[in-house]
């Protein structure tokens, strides 16, 4: 399981209450096509098949198997870059 820190939850669930999204909506972490690359973040109307869901504090995040198997047991945090961009980082759990 992964844990969602208070900011990341604030972060997800600010994404999917736009009011131009479904409100199935949420944030899906998957691994980029590329083999090896980096995990990937982007808004979807809604969990693929296979996906874990996770709901906390109004915000959905999909986690794609393989997303969810290499942030197991993980926290899930987000931070601002000094551009104001927000990244998500998982850091080993408290």
């Amino acid at each position: 399981m992964v844990a969602i820190t208070p900011r990341a939850a604030r972060v997800i669930q600010r994404v999917t209450a736009h009011p131009h999204l479904a409100p199935t909506s949420g944030l899906r972490i998957a691994p980029r096509r590329d083999p090896g690359a980096r995990l990937e973040v982007s808004a979807v109307t809604g969990p693929e098949p296979g996906d874990q869901v996770l709901e906390q504090d109004g915000g959905r995040l999909f986690l794609a198997q393989e997303a969810a198997d290499r942030i197991a047991g993980r926290e899930l945090d987000a931070v601002v870059d000094e551009q104001g961009r927000v990244q998500f980082v998982s850091r080993s759990a408290a």
